[in-house]
């Protein structure tokens, strides 16, 4: 059941005392957004959640009001039509606010030619209908938000069968330099980024997180080959046979030599007292499980007591990886070593549904520094800055995080078993996979030991 309601900010203007009517919307559970509804009234004129005007002389202030409150009335119907008539799973992130912008802006959002596609135009259904991971699909949402905001930059969207290298190129270049159109601004309590005078309208007509950094070479070789994916699939479906990769080269991403924990750092952290602090202790606990299955944190997290599975083997987690269980779905299995078990057994008995509690990602990273830094683990490691492509040296306290714990299951795994299908059959990954090589590192006793073989 659909409901729209609508609310008064309690912002005014401090020149002309008006407030913005702000529009809710909720449809089943899947649906709940808010929006700018563009239109400001004197809060006397406000009832409730309507726009009362008593008044018979009609003043300019008068006036303006019933401006308002023809456009609150215009904006009411249009989003009830189009909530009416679109189904509950097409409804996208920023619908609310799309709906009353196209109603309020229409020359924004005209189309170049009747019967030429834009890029916009297939990317829900492509969102809907391509088999795609959770994980993959807010990837892919991301990416489409970022060239939204591209074409309103320079008032020109891409059309499928007239875009070129030059496009791509152009493209490109604003995922390198979107940051660029932010400034400095000083907040109560810390530094914030807002957009400059040019970028403004852009910035408060799309839907957005919070103002972007400087991103990294991977990054972009990341987001146009989610831009090449989409347009293949456009091709593949008959919406357009124009190919501008053909002329343009995504590229590789590039990665510096894995770093992880040693064995014995590994079985040091685990080992050190973390004090009354429960917090941190089960974070340890969480990443050194982590370091025993070798498994993607967001899987991790969600692992039940079903997942564990116990035969006359003994006992395994098993699992199917939930990045490439639409693509490429296979059982991982991998038996709990003591250790694993022991803390395992640990959190056994709780109320709730999964394994581990849940932590978000930033604090969890955060804990697995703390808890390095206490178990004095600070080997200082070489890193490759992903935006400056200089070397760098830092503790692996610093810079340690869920994911090294995975990296730590592989590249030991790997020194011992040096068969990478093997490995990558534990770790989730599909055989001869390229992301595999970023996991493990070919160390200097492994040179040692494959060079003593030709004797």
């Amino acid at each position: 059941m659909a409901s729209l309601t609508f609310t008064l900010s309690t912002v005014t203007n401090k020149d002309t005392g008006k407030a913005e009517i702000l529009a809710r919307y909720r449809n089943t559970r899947k649906v709940a957004q808010r929006a700018h509804t563009r239109t400001f009234i004197l809060p006397e004129y406000w009832d409730g959640e309507k726009v009362v005007i008593n008044k018979r002389r009609e003043t300019k202030e008068v006036q303006e009001a019933r401006a308002a409150k023809a456009q609150f009335e215009r904006i009411k119907t249009e989003i009830e039509e189009k909530g009416n008539a679109t189904h509950v799973d097409d409804f996208t992130p920023d619908w609310l606010q799309d709906t009353i912008d196209r109603l309020l802006f229409p020359e924004n959002y005209a189309k170049p030619d009747k019967g030429e596609l834009c890029f916009q135009d297939k990317t829900q259904e492509f969102l809907r209908y391509k088999k795609l991971s959770s994980e993959r699909v807010h990837t892919y949402r991301a990416v489409f938000r970022i060239i939204h905001r591209f074409e309103l930059y320079t008032g020109k969207e891409i059309i499928l069968d007239k875009s070129n290298a030059n496009t791509l190129l152009a493209l490109e270049d604003f995922f390198r330099t979107e940051h660029t159109l932010f400034e400095p601004v000083q907040l109560k309590y810390r530094t914030g980024l807002k957009p400059v005078k040019k970028y403004k309208y852009v910035w408060e007509h799309s839907e957005h997180e919070r103002a972007p950094r400087e991103r990294s070479d991977n990054a972009i070789v990341s987001y146009m080959s989610a831009v090449r994916a989409y347009w293949r699939w456009c091709m593949d479906m008959g919406y357009t046979q124009n190919d501008p990769f053909r002329k343009y080269s995504v590229g590789s991403q590039k990665y510096g030599t894995p770093y992880y924990l040693t064995t014995e750092e590994r079985d040091l952290l685990y080992k050190t007292d973390m004090g009354d602090d429960k917090e941190l202790q089960a974070a340890r606990d969480i990443f050194i499980f982590q370091c025993y299955i070798g498994c993607r944190i967001s899987d991790l997290l969600s692992f039940t007591p079903d997942n564990i599975v116990t035969t006359d083997n003994g006992v395994s987690v098993q699992y199917v990886p939930s990045k490439t269980k639409e693509e490429r779905p296979r059982v991982v299995k991998v038996y709990l070593a003591p250790t694993a078990i022991e803390i395992l057994n640990r959190y056994q008995g709780g109320t709730r549904d999964t394994i581990f509690p849940f932590f978000g990602t930033g604090k969890l990273n955060d804990l697995i520094r703390q808890a390095l830094k206490k178990a004095g683990i600070n080997r200082v490691v070489t890193i490759v800055n992903p935006r400056t492509k200089q070397s760098e040296q830092h503790p692996i306290s610093d810079i340690a995080s869920s994911h090294m714990a995975r990296r730590t299951f592989i590249g030991n795994l790997y020194k011992k078993v040096k068969d990478p299908n093997l490995v990558g059959k534990l770790s989730g990954h599909c055989e001869g996979s390229k992301a595999f090589a970023r996991y493990r590192d070919i160390d200097d006793d492994m040179i040692k030991e494959m060079t003593t073989l030709l004797d």
